[in-house]
């Protein structure tokens, strides 16, 4: 993927140099920042075929996840500065995941290292956003970090709350719409790296059901098939924030397809069932 691929999406919409003079991310701030990621990401390439794959895979991730965090920033209409950061964390959320797939050749945190962590390593290390305010480099990094967390703490200030939700929200979107893709191809074809060597069993886990049942997003770690991670997907409705959100995703019919792709017994179309029943709830 070409550099002005991404660069289109962050772009968009951007205002004038002098009308955010006195902003908190200054245009030539922001345009730094942007190219020196995009030259670390289109830095990761692999003469193995499925490596390269997979960092294309990142690549295109990270572009779609950029879009949708401007799309669900302006709906949500706050301002510039606040959309320009939301865009900044969705393009260096996972850049970890560069390294994470180099070093230990998987995208499991468990086996490797937790890739939101990595991620902050190598934004400190390569000094990106040092030239930000302090409090703007506090909301990255700190949404950065729980964008792969269970859960964003309570005790958090408002702009990080803000931040971290948009960046979970417009992550988990394209992830869904990810999976949809991999569970319409025939198993043996699908990437494993995406479903994390998970098993291709027919079984789904007992505490993975029940936590999807009862409401509740089951712990990556937990998993044990793919139709454990399917359940798991399913289950992110009840980790959204945004109505626009939620209107994407029943737009999509991701929860149907899901659930078209999972063996059908009493425990899958009760899950099914809650979810739909949540997603329609926060459409009234």
């Amino acid at each position: 993927m070409a550099r002005q691929t991404i660069l289109n999406k962050t772009m968009n919409n951007e205002m004038p140099n002098n009308e955010i003079i006195a902003s908190d991310i200054s245009t030539e701030d922001y345009n730094t920042i942007c190219n020196k990621v995009l030259d670390y990401i289109l830095s990761f390439t692999n003469e193995d075929e499925t490596t390269q794959k997979n960092f294309i895979l990142k690549r295109e991730h990270t572009n779609r996840v950029t879009g949708y965090s401007e799309v669900l920033s302006r709906n949500l209409g706050i301002e510039q500065d606040d959309v320009l950061t939301a865009q900044l964390i969705a393009l260096m959320h996972d850049i970890g995941r560069f390294n994470q797939l180099e070093q230990y050749n998987t995208f499991n945190d468990s086996q490797s290292e937790d890739h939101a962590q990595m991620a902050l390593d190598i934004i400190r290390e390569k000094r990106w956003i040092n030239n930000l305010p302090d409090h703007v480099q506090e909301y990255i990094i700190k949404a950065i970090y729980y964008h792969n967390k269970l859960f964003v703490p309570k005790n958090e200030n408002e702009k990080t709350v803000l931040h971290s939700r948009i960046i979970r929200d417009a992550d988990k979107i394209d992830i869904l719409d990810i999976a949809i893709k991999e569970y319409q191809k025939k198993p043996g074809d699908r990437n494993d790296k995406f479903t994390l060597e998970l098993e291709e069993k027919p079984q789904t886990t007992k505490n993975i059901v029940k936590a999807v049942i009862n409401g509740k997003l089951p712990d990556k770690k937990n998993l044990k098939t793919v139709n454990d991670f399917k359940l798991m997907q399913m289950a992110y409705v009840y980790d959204i924030n945004y109505k626009k959100t939620f209107s994407i995703i029943n737009q999509k019919q991701y929860l149907k397809q899901l659930f078209d792709s999972l063996p059908k017994n009493d425990d899958v179309f009760e899950a099914y069932r809650k979810t739909k029943i949540h997603v329609e709830n926060q459409l009234i």
